[in-house]
């Protein structure tokens, strides 16, 4: 009861379960995301399914107009995912993102993105906007509003991590921190117990771990890290070296053979012409021999 609020195997126990798991796979992704690493998206994106995704569609809570919150959270990680993808890589899944400067535009933006996003929580309610609005003044509907507030500006703030906006960092601190002291504070204004402990571990993490990468992205990227101009040539380099060092070797050795083979034509063709001149000369010599004697025995 004190983990989740409500009977084990209840529809609100396991609605409540899959978002405690959600909460934990943001925090581990913000801490990816803090190292500027690519697995920080999927730990996010992994949260989202887990998380409001998956109790829009889980059976017995058959709201789909949940939907509409739980899509926009999905662009989020998407559109974030597909930002860091265009710096360049300094080792397997860590990028170069640089901080992006302060835009006036860039924080109008973000406001309009989180109220839309905000409101989209709600679901069906949207369908009739003055009942929805009207909400606004009643105290019992602080703790939604507030609650999903602190959602859209958690979604938003994802989304511009995915270009380089430090100050995103401190939006996602600020959205774990409401998070945090609205699960504290709900069951005691209402009187219904304790905090759902569980809940609250995972909204602090998601906190703490925003309160990191803000730190972490303080600290700018090298333009050319030591490790990445140490790093040796990769396994297929040096196996083609290899290859065309052996290759090398091959034409070199066929090469000498070649000239050893023109080199030994070359003397058996002088030794044939050497032996050739000197049967020439043998058969001249013979020849004088042979018209002296005949000459001899006419005298």
């Amino acid at each position: 009861m004190t983990l989740t609020g409500a009977e084990a195997g209840t529809t609100t126990a396991t609605v409540f379960l899959l978002t405690m798991l959600s909460s934990l796979f943001l925090a581990v992704g913000n801490v990816f995301l803090a190292r500027r690493n690519d697995l920080g998206w999927w730990f996010y994106l992994l949260g989202i399914f887990a998380g409001p995704l998956f109790v829009a569609l889980y059976p017995g809570q058959n709201d789909y107009w949940l939907l509409l919150g739980a899509v926009p959270q999905i662009i989020a990680g998407a559109l974030g995912l597909w930002g860091f993808s265009r710096y360049s890589l300094r080792g397997r899944y860590t990028r170069r993102v640089n901080n992006a400067g302060f835009s006036v535009a860039a924080l109008i933006l973000f406001v309009v993105l989180v109220l839309v996003v905000t409101l989209l929580q709600f679901g069906q309610a949207i369908t009739a906007p003055r009942v929805l609005f009207s909400t606004l003044g009643n105290p019992a509907m602080l703790t939604p509003w507030l609650n999903a507030l602190c959602t859209g500006l958690l979604t938003v703030s994802v989304a511009y991590l995915g270009f380089g906006v430090r100050w995103a960092w401190g939006a996602l601190a600020l959205a774990g921190a409401g998070l945090s002291a609205l699960t504290t504070l709900q069951p005691l204004l209402s009187g219904s117990g304790e905090p759902l402990f569980g809940l609250l571990f995972g909204y602090v993490l998601i906190f703490v771990t925003a309160a990191y990468g803000l730190l972490a992205w303080g600290t700018p990227v090298p333009a050319a890290e030591p490790e990445d101009k140490q790093e040796g040539p990769s396994d297929d380099e040096l196996d083609l070296a290899e290859a065309e060092r052996v290759i090398a070797a091959e034409d070199a050795e066929k090469d000498a053979r070649a000239k050893d083979a023109g080199a030994d034509a070359s003397l058996a063709d002088e030794a044939t012409l050497e032996g050739e001149a000197n049967a020439e000369a043998g058969q001249a010599a013979s020849g004088t021999e042979e018209s002296e004697a005949v000459e001899a025995k006419r005298d």
